[in-house]
């Protein structure tokens, strides 16, 4: 048997998320840029698989669980339709209390984008996603969409046991093969 079995593939994650309201985890978020230098944060939130059962959910979560959403919050233009540096602080205010971040908070921890990027990981929020009819280059194509004003603190909090860790463990460092190296050398790929 091979490796890789071209037979298995499946194309269902790229289909769109239906529209409603999900529970789901950041699972990271990072600075990006357009081609053209439009900065924003690209959010990757995975839908949770823990509320299956939640009949709220039920046309949501329950059929999307484990999929990746990818969203992006860009910095505002200028009068003149240029990329201004600088976020609208009520998208940035709205993700500061969707994580449950209180203002004392954000006066003591959050100083940077980073701050933020580091706060947002892990957490779970609460987000509205629409389907959208899209043109871009005469092409007219649906794509998800979500804005900071429907982002809302979870309804549903972590257990403290089941959160996320802020740092996952490798589980094969330290591993010795059997000439006393590091497996992850002598692996195929």
């Amino acid at each position: 048997m091979s490796f890789i079995d071209l037979n298995k593939k499946n194309n269902d994650g790229n289909e769109l998320l239906p529209a409603g309201t999900y529970e789901m985890i950041i699972d990271s978020v990072h600075g990006d840029a357009s081609k053209g230098g439009h900065e924003n944060m690209s959010f990757d939130m995975i839908v949770r698989r823990d509320l299956d059962q939640v009949k709220s959910l039920a046309k949501t979560n329950a059929v999307a669980h484990g999929r990746h959403y990818f969203s992006r919050v860009w910095t505002a233009k200028d009068a003149n339709g240029r990329d201004s540096g600088k976020y609208n602080p009520t998208d940035l205010a709205n993700i500061a209390d969707a994580i449950g971040l209180t203002q004392a908070q954000v006066d003591k921890y959050i100083k940077s984008k980073d701050d933020l990027f580091r706060a947002c990981k892990g957490k779970p929020i609460r987000i509205y996603v629409s389907v959208n009819d899209n043109e871009y280059n005469g092409e007219r194509r649906k794509q998800n969409s979500t804005f900071t004003n429907s982002w809302q603190k979870t309804r549903f909090p972590l257990n403290a046991k089941k959160s996320a860790p802020t740092e996952p463990k490798d589980p094969f460092k330290g591993n010795k093969g059997a000439a006393d190296e590091d497996i992850s050398n002598s692996l195929p790929f």
